[in-house]
């Protein structure tokens, strides 16, 4: 059902002529009020249909990989707000390795009459798969943002976490809590956020003196239980604390721990990746470390903005902030 004139009206503070003209496109409405009523007509679900849709402002595809780990909806949800502030709707597909695939949604996305994709963990995370693609989209005139799991340099604009740095941040943090066994649950090494993840632990462990063990390096799939299955053999062989790429994967890695009669964080420590708020409910609540989704997000818009004004953006690095929660603390020998 259309929302009436003068609930959009009321919602946007405009009177329901303004958002008539806007609608139909009619010229005298000022750029700030136009974007106002747009966002409006979108946080009220609005259906323009696509010929509508290429009247009103750009269509902004965003691929997400599934949504079980709650921090892709999370980005995609912030990202179409940021957009919709910008006068561009968005659409979002969820891509899947066994349904739809994120060459699908990009083909339906330009059928529809997207100017501008937006692919958060994509494909291209995968670091024998390339850009090519993405560049074959700029050249075609498609703005491109990728989001997270770039290489660097990477030839596309980008936003993306430093995954090195919050490695390098959880480790000094574990060290610092006299942790001297600490292992790594890096996911699936095929991609690049793991092997960034990697490379961060080892730089810290190095600067931290800590003789280096390939085996405290313990892959594992991007799920609950993947990360149950990953600490039950850390914790098998001596850890007494880990890292995570995910908070999915270090609640796994909580139950491993709860399962086996080991205290967290008495007997272990552990340390997630993202910071959705969703986990604060969680008990014990988990250190992690926490994305600037809403930061990442309002760039990813000014990029796209400003790539369809014919302007070329570079990579975009941001760092994630160590949230300190209750499932890590001292070493086992030092909380005695």
């Amino acid at each position: 059902m259309k929302p009436k004139l003068y609930e959009v009206a009321q919602r946007a503070k405009v009177s329901e002529a303004t958002v008539s003209r806007v609608l139909n496109q009619r010229p005298g409405v000022a750029e700030a009020t136009r974007l106002r009523v747009l966002d409006v007509l979108n946080q009220l679900g609005y259906n323009f249909g696509p010929d509508r849709v290429r009247k009103l402002g750009t269509t902004v595809g965003i691929i997400t990989p599934e949504f079980d780990n709650p921090i892709f909806p999370l980005i995609a949800q912030t990202i179409e707000s940021k957009l919709a502030r910008h006068g561009l709707l968005s659409m979002i597909g969820p891509a899947t390795p066994t349904t739809a695939h994120e060459r699908d949604y990009i083909h339906h996305f330009l059928r529809m009459g997207a100017r501008a994709v937006v692919i958060v963990n994509g494909s291209y995370a995968r670091r024998s798969t390339g850009y090519a693609a993405y560049e074959r989209l700029l050249t075609d005139g498609i703005a491109v943002v990728l989001v997270n799991g770039v290489t660097q340099p990477c030839p596309i604009p980008a936003v993306t976490v430093d995954m090195v740095g919050a490695a390098q941040s959880a480790i000094r943090h574990l060290v610092h809590l006299g942790h001297r066994r600490i292992g790594c649950i890096p996911g699936d090494l095929d991609y690049a956020p793991p092997q960034d993840l990697v490379a961060g632990y080892w730089q810290a462990l190095k600067e931290a003196a800590i003789t280096l063990d390939d085996e405290l390096v313990v892959e594992g799939l991007f799920t609950i239980e993947g990360g149950r299955c990953a600490a039950e053999e850390l914790f098998d062989k001596g850890a007494t604390a880990l890292i995570a790429i995910s908070d999915i994967m270090a609640l796994g890695a909580v139950a491993s721990a709860q399962g086996q009669g080991l205290g967290v964080p008495a007997d272990v420590s552990i340390i997630g990746f993202d910071g959705t708020p969703l986990l604060a409910m969680y008990n014990p609540t988990l250190t992690t470390l926490r994305q600037p989704v809403d930061r990442m997000a309002q760039t990813v818009a000014t990029m796209v903005a400003g790539q369809l004004r014919g302007d070329r953006q570079t990579t975009q690095l941001f760092e994630a902030e160590l949230i300190a929660g209750a499932t890590a603390g001292l070493a086992p020998a030092l909380a005695r």
